[in-house]
């Protein structure tokens, strides 16, 4: 019984204290209540807790007793609670202080990960490829020019034959004969006769050096276009090479008459009138004048022949100096009432040339 009266006291006082720190508080009705609450809920159980004294009797005075302290408990717990309150209505109530747990959440970050990808690096890889580099691979080309000429190339065949004479280079020329047939009836069996038609065709081989500053073994060059029938050149490490080939020839000779048109004549061998073992090419004004100049032999007339005559020279490009020449002829002969110890009508014979010149120095 005891224990239910101190709880309805303690009961009444609380629902007292709250309507009254409601009328004062307010909105701070909840935070107080919140703090009381707790407090009714432990003296409760401490009193439940609590048995009573059996030797205690339960007499009024003791209720008395009992009860008094339990007010004065109760009226403590009041004075607190009004002192709290009382500092509660001088200060303003912050009930309406922002909860401090709706930090601004900046979480949003500016999230400006929007870096500005300047990636598109002006790719200037447009490099001014000037490799235009002039090729001026326009060598001077003074010795390759235009086609030449059939006239041209007779020109320039003269020109490097002539040039050699008039500079009186040096040189050596060497010609081989050779006797292909001899005609000569009886006296085609005596030595002394085939010696002498040797001597005057010049068969064999002979070797002639002209020392620079002479000009003993050589022609002057004339050939003209009527004397050839080809002309072709080529032209290769700076050098021409010049291929003639020249028309057939011939020519006559008696007491009266002296007749001559070989073109080999015109080539640059070594010619000329008389008799002169060293010409190159013997032509009938020749052989007459060497037989009839015999001792105890004549001849009356001779004829004489060229053919197969070919001319090969091979100039310098750039000075148009002549640094080889060859040239190669076939002839034949044929001899009329020539006297030799007996008289023979009729006799002749044929022959090869190959004249070479080389080594020359300007």
């Amino acid at each position: 019984m005891k224990k239910t009266i101190t709880v309805c006291i303690t009961v009444i006082i609380c629902v007292a204290m709250m309507c009254g720190s409601f009328v004062y508080v307010g909105k701070d009705f909840n935070e107080s209540i919140g703090k009381l609450i707790p407090s009714i809920l432990v003296s409760s159980r401490i009193n439940n807790d609590k048995k009573e004294p059996e030797t205690v009797p339960a007499t009024v005075p003791a209720t008395e007793s009992t009860t008094e302290p339990a007010t004065e408990e109760t009226t403590g717990e009041m004075t607190t609670s009004e002192s709290t309150t009382g500092k509660q209505n001088n200060v303003k109530p912050n009930t309406t202080a922002k909860p401090s747990t709706t930090k601004k959440q900046t979480t949003t970050k500016k999230v400006t990960t929007t870096k500005k990808v300047t990636t598109t690096k002006k790719v200037t890889t447009t490099k001014k490829v000037t490799t235009t580099k002039k090729v001026t691979t326009t060598k001077k080309t003074t010795t390759a020019p235009k086609k030449l000429t059939t006239a041209q190339i007779i020109n320039n065949y003269n020109a490097a034959v002539n040039k050699v004479i008039s500079s009186k280079a040096g040189y050596s020329k060497t010609r081989s004969t050779k006797l292909n047939k001899l005609d000569a009836g009886a006296l085609s069996n005596m030595g002394v006769v085939k010696n002498a038609v040797s001597g005057f065709l010049g068969v064999g081989d002979k070797t002639y050096t002209n020392a620079k500053g002479k000009s003993e073994f050589m022609s002057t060059a004339g050939l003209k276009a009527a004397d050839v029938k080809s002309a072709s050149y080529t032209l290769s490490g700076g050098k021409y090479t010049y291929t003639l080939v020249l028309n057939n020839g011939s020519s006559y000779a008696d007491s009266a008459n002296k007749k001559n048109n070989s073109p080999v004549d015109r080539s640059g061998i070594l010619v000329g009138t008389g008799d002169k073992s060293a010409f190159d090419h013997k032509c009938a004004a020749n052989l007459y004048t060497a037989i009839n100049n015999t001792d105890g032999a004549s001849v009356k007339s001779v004829k004489e022949s060229s053919s197969n005559v070919k001319c090969v020279a091979v100039v310098n490009a750039s000075n148009g100096r002549l640094e080889r020449l060859t040239v190669s002829f076939d002839f034949a002969v044929t001899l009329t009432n020539t006297k030799y110890v007996v008289t023979i009508k009729n006799a002749g014979g044929s022959a090869s040339t190959s004249v070479k010149y080389s080594g020359f120095k300007f």
